[in-house]
């Protein structure tokens, strides 16, 4: 079958069309999103939804990275929540190119240093990092009814500590250079995984199942990548 030139050249076309909408498409949801992921407790109950709006931030001018962290009730019976801290959620950052986890919200906000060390490292912690502000421990308890949750905007202003992931200080005192990011959603606190910071109790919260089992527990979201421009 004899087949013209002028319809191979429209039917070029048409996928040359078709392939720079697809392209446009696929940037124009990295930029604005939104995108969510979720994790769901081993009993049932409890979900995790973590959603950032959009995945491509800017670092000049510093473009906060919102995270909405939202936890539902999914079961059919109420449910009695035992937090901690004011701060309910949490989330770390991974770098990419660092190949290590190198923020986490509740360190620079919630617990920090002041209930990882003891009393004699304080001073020295607070001479480099004002520990001092950070929030209390205040008990807070929530119940839910079935499908009811709890949210909380959790927000990174890019701070980064690349000596961290070398061992030797969480100071958030550097801005997050430009590359490829990977975002963690908690409900309750996170930990990094290092033999020198102790995992703190605190950083679980609690609720009991109808068969009276005691769960302490942090849920954590798998991690959306995003990217710094």
């Amino acid at each position: 079958m004899r087949v013209s030139l002028r319809f191979v050249v429209m039917i070029a076309i048409m996928l040359a069309v078709a392939g720079a909408f697809a392209g446009w498409f696929i940037l124009k949801r990295e930029v604005e999103g939104p995108v969510s992921v979720e994790t769901v407790s081993d009993d049932g109950f409890l979900k995790l939804v973590m959603t950032l709006k959009k995945t491509k931030f800017t670092i000049n001018p510093r473009e906060p990275v919102e995270i909405n962290l939202t936890l539902i009730n999914i079961g059919n019976q109420e449910i009695t929540l035992t937090f901690h801290y004011k701060t309910k959620f949490d989330f770390m950052v991974y770098s990419y190119t660092q190949g290590d986890y190198t923020y986490m919200y509740s360190w620079e906000h919630v617990q920090g240093a002041q209930n990882m060390l003891s009393p004699g490292n304080q001073e020295a912690w607070n001479s480099v990092y004002n520990y001092s502000s950070l929030e209390p421990p205040e008990i807070e308890v929530i119940t839910l009814k079935p499908r009811e949750s709890i949210s909380q905007l959790l927000v990174w202003n890019q701070n980064n500590d690349a000596t961290g992931a070398a061992g030797h200080g969480w100071l958030f005192t550097e801005i997050a250079p430009k590359g490829k990011y990977r975002i963690e959603g908690y409900a309750g606190h996170g930990k990094f995984d290092d033999p020198w910071t102790p995992d703190n109790p605190l950083r679980y919260f609690e609720y009991t199942l109808p068969d009276g089992t005691l769960i302490r527990t942090v849920l954590k979201t798998p991690g959306i990548d995003i990217t710094l421009t």
